[in-house]
């Protein structure tokens, strides 16, 4: 059974690709991902608490917060990340290394669910949220999750936000390049008819997966190219994503 929905906005933010604008042009391969990653301004963040906001947190809110909208302060949310802030969590690491005393903010804002806790904090949201880890395949595990609480909970919308950053270089060898390349992705799920309705199904293993980079940017490539479906992997499962106008 396919799993239908609509997409009522969707935004991305990854090293130099930072409006639509820049989507677009990277999809027609006229503007090439950038080596170093700008941050977001964040300006509705009050500025004491914006500077404790690792460049993570910073896409990861970015993100959220555009893509939610008006619907920021009361819709369920479910935020998915393959190393959550991987560089917060390694220079804790590197404390404990050396005997150092470790932060009690910094271990705090270290978990998996911090990015989605600051979420609910700055815009006051109290709706269930959950925070996924599921590999190189997080993107679509977050996705299918997303869609499958949109059904069974009878929502009329869901927020979906993905967010990785490029590793530290001491975890550099042991993830793929096209893996590596950081990227946050904000997408407001709906129920209900619209101009332009998506499926999520299971499908036949035969067919090839499309593109071949990250499940984050063949997605976006999908989302602006003028394809009907594309598939990928959830684990070992073949998966399907459709839209029909």
């Amino acid at each position: 059974m396919a799993l239908t929905f609509n997409i009522a906005k969707c935004v991305a933010w990854a090293p130099g690709l930072e409006s639509e604008q820049d989507w677009h042009l990277w999809q027609c391969a006229q503007k090439p991902i950038a080596t170093e990653l700008n941050l977001p301004p964040l300006s509705v963040i009050p500025a004491m608490q914006r500077r404790r906001l690792s460049p993570f947190a910073k896409v990861a809110l970015h993100c959220a917060m555009q893509a939610s909208g008006e619907l920021q302060a009361n819709v369920p949310f479910v935020f998915s990340s393959r190393h959550g802030d991987l560089h917060r969590t390694t220079s804790l690491i590197e404390n404990i290394a050396q005997a150092n005393a470790l932060s009690p903010t910094q271990f705090g804002l270290s978990v998996h669910n911090a990015a989605a806790g600051l979420f609910s904090i700055f815009s006051g949201n109290r709706a269930p949220l959950s925070a996924i880890a599921a590999g190189e395949h997080s993107f679509m595990m977050g996705l299918l999750d997303c869609v499958a609480k949109l059904h069974v909970n009878n929502l009329s919308h869901i927020l979906y936000v993905y967010c990785d950053l490029q590793v530290p270089d001491c975890y550099r060898p042991y993830v793929a390049d096209d893996q590596a390349i950081g990227i946050g992705i904000g997408i407001l799920l709906e129920a209900g008819e619209g101009q332009t309705i998506y499926s999520l199904n299971p499908s036949d293993s035969s067919m090839q997966a499309s593109f071949t980079k990250s499940q984050a940017f063949d997605f976006m490539h999908f989302m602006l190219s003028k394809q009907n479906s594309w598939s990928t992997k959830i684990n070992k499962q073949d998966w399907q994503l459709k839209r029909s106008i």
